[in-house]
C-alpha cells in the first residue's frame, strides 16, 4: 500500500470520526475540499517547484487574515452599533 493510499485511509478516517463527534467541523472540511477542488481547475499542474507562482503558497494564509479582519470589522461595526443605541 502506497503513501498515497494510506495518508487518504487515516485521513477518511479522521473526518468519519469527526462526522461522529464534531458534525460543524466535518461540514467545514468537506466545504473546503469542494472549493479547493474547484480553485485546482484554474490553478492548474505544476512539474516543478520553480513553476509556482510566488503569490500561490501564502495564499491560505492572507485568506484567513481577510476574514478574520472581516469579522473583526463586522463585529466593532455591531458593537458600536449597540452603543450608539443605549446613548
Amino acid at each position: 500500500m502506497s503513501f498515497g493510499v494510506s495518508a487518504f485511509v487515516v485521513l477518511l478516517i479522521l473526518w468519519g470520526l469527526a462526522w461522529v463527534y464534531h458534525i460543524k467541523l466535518a461540514f467545514g472540511v468537506l466545504i473546503g475540499l469542494v472549493i479547493g477542488a474547484v480553485m485546482a481547475q484554474f490553478i492548474g499542474p505544476y512539474n516543478s517547484l520553480e513553476e509556482v507562482p510566488l503569490w500561490l503558497p501564502p495564499m491560505p494564509f492572507v485568506f484567513a487574515v481577510v476574514v478574520l479582519f472581516g469579522y473583526a470589522f463586522v463585529a466593532w461595526w455591531f458593537l458600536d452599533y449597540k452603543a450608539g443605541d443605549k446613548n
